[in-house]
């Protein structure tokens, strides 16, 4: 059961980058997202959300290896400040909750003009690894934007040596392997690395999804 709440209007800066995006309101959060699926909440994050415990796994060596990040050293205040810069309409910081504690995060850049979005994320909680949690938010935050954001492709670039994160793409019928980029990227210990592309689309659905409508109509 899925409760998505959508804005009144509704309307990633990719980790690390240095760029930063003006909101086109100075109240970004009628433009907020809110998803109810599978006992999470997936929804946007304002500066309060950050805590101490949210900074130190977002800090974590492994968390930003994942993301093919240096060490960002973020203090409270930065992330705090990283947070607000998401304007909800171009770029959007979503945290996964469970009974209100934040474990994970997506991270979605818009392309207004082509109507795709560049989906990054992330689980920092260690108790939360492995229990298929990405698997189980996904399908929903895809629904959502699709239906809600005027959204008609998403894609996700994983390197090739996140074996974690490849786990809830490679059999996720949401999505399918677009392209394998070789040695497109710098590590920060200046090896080349290998990025999978995975593909979703709006007008493809997956052969249960197909069934299920099927079942209902």
């Amino acid at each position: 059961m899925v409760n998505i709440t959508i804005p009144k209007y509704p309307v990633i800066i990719p980790l690390g980058s240095g760029n930063t995006q003006t909101a086109i309101s100075n109240n970004n959060h009628q433009w907020s997202v809110s998803i109810e699926t599978n006992g999470y909440v997936v929804r946007s994050l304002s500066p309060n959300d950050v805590t101490e415990q949210f900074l130190s796994w977002f800090n974590e060596p492994n968390m930003l290896s994942g993301l093919n990040l240096e060490n960002l050293n973020f203090t409270i205040e930065r992330l705090r400040s990283f947070t607000a810069s998401f304007d909800n309409y171009r770029n959007y910081f979503l945290g996964i909750f469970y009974n209100d504690e934040i474990f994970g995060f997506y991270t979605i850049d818009v392309n207004l003009v082509h109507r795709t979005g560049s989906i990054t994320t992330g689980i920092g909680n260690n108790k939360f690894l492995g229990k298929n949690t990405l698997r189980l938010t996904i399908d929903a935050v895809l629904d959502y934007f699709y239906a809600s954001r005027n959204i008609e492709k998403f894609t996700a670039r994983i390197l090739s040596k996140n074996y974690a994160m490849l786990f809830n793409f490679r059999d996720n019928t949401r999505f399918f392997l677009e392209a394998h980029l070789k040695r497109e990227c710098r590590a920060p210990d200046g090896r080349r690395l290998d990025l999978l592309i995975f593909a979703s689309h709006k007008d493809e659905l997956s052969s249960t999804q197909s069934n299920e409508r099927q079942t209902t109509t």
